[in-house]
């Protein structure tokens, strides 16, 4: 817009490209500086999906002001709009890919964690405990319990999550002042 509009001072690009551009990548080479490969990987995609976008804002503003019309009249003969169009095409779905999967694993986690927490209240309700916290975190299910006494069987918690959370998951009780229990893996994985 800086650069279709004269009213509008040039530096706007610049300081659009500096504030969403160079922080995600300062990140990137912080995390994989650091050995952290997936902070640095969901930066980096960051990164890319600002390009995208910084891209389709830029094509849009730019063919509503007329210049495709303009660039198509100067290179009748040549048509690099194609190459453009599959770019941004490509480029949109190297972002958006990665941008779902996460978006399905953040609402699968949400889900389990919701499962989790309310088979724990079941579980606790007879010797009146309640759960403070309930997260999925990687491979391993933490839960944190309040209790006035001693906690019912562990075996009936890991049998009532067995099919509410992926075979595989380790439970992990927190009992608070330190003391943890591994209750086990779901699905006897």
């Amino acid at each position: 817009m800086g650069l279709a509009r004269r009213d509008v001072s040039d530096v706007l690009p610049g300081v659009a490209i500096a504030i969403s551009l160079v922080p995600p990548l300062g990140v990137v080479g912080v995390c994989a500086g650091q050995g952290a490969r997936a902070q640095a990987l969901g930066a980096l995609v960051l990164f890319g999906s600002n390009v995208v976008a910084l891209v389709l804002a830029g094509t849009v503003v730019f063919s509503l002001y007329g210049y495709r019309a303009e660039a198509a009249e100067a290179s009748a003969r040549v048509r690099p709009w194609r190459r453009a169009h599959t770019a941004i095409a490509v480029g949109v779905v190297r972002v958006l890919v990665p941008l779902a999967a996460n978006s399905v694993a953040t609402c699968l986690v949400a889900l389990w964690s919701e499962r989790v927490y309310a088979a724990t209240g079941v579980w606790l309700e007879p010797v009146g405990g309640r759960v403070a916290v309930a997260e999925v975190v990687s491979t391993t299910v933490v839960v944190a319990v309040e209790v006035p006494g001693a906690l019912p069987d562990v075996a009936t918690l890991l049998a009532d999550l067995d099919g509410q959370v992926p075979d595989g998951v380790t439970v992990v009780v927190d009992v608070g002042q330190g003391e943890r229990i591994e209750v086990g893996v779901v699905g006897g994985g």
